[in-house]
């Protein structure tokens, strides 16, 4: 049986609460659109590295999913949290940030990450579409 993607984050927003105690709050904007196969699972991974290094990075009290369809020409996944944030430009020894972004050039995508430190993070993918 075949799920959307925006349940799928749901379903990770909510282990994420359960087993964390962090608030996971997914939101989708926009009519949702099938987008084949191979950008919807590089979203779910993109997400799913992202609560989980925010999980063991961030220390958050609460971290917000947006995947948003209002772009005609793009479908823009945000992973927001409000924990320690870190230097992008520093090392990021075993971050998973490569594979994210390697993830996402595979179909044509783009990740960018904005974080300082005590400032949260920010983790924008966006898909054509």
């Amino acid at each position: 049986q075949s799920r959307t993607l925006g349940e799928a984050l749901e379903r990770l927003g909510a282990a994420v609460s359960s087993e964390t105690g962090m608030r996971a709050d997914v939101r989708v904007a926009g009519d949702p659109v099938p987008l084949g196969g191979s950008a919807e699972v590089v979203i779910l991974r993109t997400a799913q590295e992202a609560l989980s290094n925010v999980r063991r990075h961030a220390s958050a009290a609460r971290v917000d999913l947006t995947l948003a369809y209002d772009d005609p020409h793009a479908v823009v996944l945000t992973v927001h949290d409000d924990g320690l944030g870190f230097d992008p430009d520093g090392t990021r020894a075993g971050f998973g940030l490569d594979g994210v972004q390697a993830r996402a050039a595979e179909v044509g995508g783009q990740v960018e990450v904005l974080s300082g430190p005590g400032s949260g993070t920010t983790l924008r993918l966006v898909v054509p579409r």
